[in-house]
């Protein structure tokens, strides 16, 4: 049997993602954001080239951490992370080009084939993520070591629990479905569409909470309440089309475009407060 060894508070709390993709991530939200906010009422070529450029601003965090968190997730899950936020710039792009497409129920369609498309490939990056750690934790139980895991492992461990990865999962596949079911207008199932839409951020958000322990004491809570407030704006944004999916009522889509742009603004300021962090940490480890 290994002995166990021990975990320091420096490496509990060290943040690992660099101030390059920390400031990728956060100005990709940021300029998420500000497009929504361009995107209410009439269509905004702009804004939608500025949804574009930010997910691909956030691909690029992804792909500046790739050694870590491929150490940590491994390959394919982060391989799906990546896809997921170009798929997300790509449904950008044709809305960029061309503004009125977003009149189009043709190209309406193609924006919820391609955000169902990006929903899945989260939703099996989570999951690849929830087996990867059962199977690590499965060998390291057979040699004996139950119990030790994350101190022994603990630059390979997925530290997220598998209640949190799993609910993860199911919120992104429920966003999936909720897309596929909007294709076409959605019918009478467009409600339906909606409330799984709603459903999905609010297990999503469910996923950070249950991690917060963890994450908490290497990013910091304010950073993650933030997150979170983002998460549950999401949900409310969608609120009024399960009460009304034709839009006509008194909260019209333009209010859920601006939610999702102060979501993704929150987003930002939370890997904002994520970078100070780590630049905080860099200088105290400098001064040691």
């Amino acid at each position: 049997m290994a002995t166990t060894v021990m975990v320091n508070e420096e490496e509990w709390t060290k943040i690992h993602a660099s101030q390059f993709s920390l400031a990728c991530g956060g100005l990709g939200l940021v300029f998420a954001g500000i497009g929504c906010f361009l995107s209410p009422g009439t269509p905004s070529g702009p804004g939608y080239l500025l949804g574009a450029l930010g997910f691909m601003l956030i691909a690029v965090a992804i792909i500046a951490h790739v050694e870590h968190l491929s150490r940590r997730l491994g390959r394919p899950a982060v391989v799906f992370a990546i896809v997921s936020a170009v798929l997300l710039a790509v449904d950008n792009v044709p809305m960029a080009l061309e503004p009125s497409r977003t009149a189009d129920s043709g190209w309406i369609d193609y924006w919820n084939y391609v955000l169902a498309a990006a929903a899945l490939c989260a939703a099996a990056s989570v999951a690849l993520a929830a087996m990867r750690k059962e199977a690590r934790l499965v060998a390291h139980l057979a040699q004996g070591n139950s119990g030790a895991y994350a101190a022994e492992d603990f630059h390979t461990t997925v530290h997220a629990s598998f209640f949190s990865l799993v609910t993860g999962a199911l919120g992104f596949l429920l966003m999936a479905i909720g897309s596929l079911i909007l294709i076409g207008g959605g019918g009478p199932a467009a409600r339906l569409g909606w409330i799984l839409q709603t459903i999905s951020w609010v297990l999503i958000a469910v996923a950070i909470i249950a991690h917060l322990g963890h994450l908490s004491r290497s990013v910091g809570r304010l950073a993650l309440v933030l997150a979170v407030i983002g998460l549950i704006l999401n949900a409310l944004a969608t609120l009024p089309a399960c009460i009304d999916p034709s839009g006509a009522g008194p909260i019209g889509p333009e209010v859920q475009w601006i939610a999702w742009g102060i979501a993704d603004i929150l987003g930002g300021i939370s890997a904002a407060l994520v970078a100070v962090r780590r630049r905080a940490q860099d200088a105290g480890r400098a001064v040691a």
